[in-house]
């Protein structure tokens, strides 16, 4: 007798919720013009500045590259170690 009581205001709310709600449309039309808006303003670069850009982006993605391969032997290592540890205490 509880839930048939209870399920009556809720159906209410849910029906003036869906009232308020604002189409696709509506939300999509606010923002339409605001993108065209926005004009983006790069430096222009020389071919040799890109060049060195590049290169410096080169050299820390190698070494962000052998960074991240030397944490995961380490961390291999330590769970191998760790796994070995505990079969040879309590397995044995």
């Amino acid at each position: 007798m509880g839930f048939g009581f209870h399920s009556m205001p809720v159906i209410k709310a849910n029906k003036a919720l869906l009232k308020k709600r604002r189409s696709y449309g509506d939300i999509r039309a606010e923002y339409e013009g605001l993108t065209s808006k926005t004009k983006l303003k790069f430096k222009d670069l020389s071919p040799l500045q890109q060049k060195v850009i590049k290169d410096r982006i080169r050299e820390q993605a190698k070494k962000d590259d052998l960074y991240n391969f030397w944490v995961m032997v380490i961390s291999i290592m330590i769970l191998l170690s760790l796994i070995i540890f505990l079969y040879a205490r309590y397995m044995v």
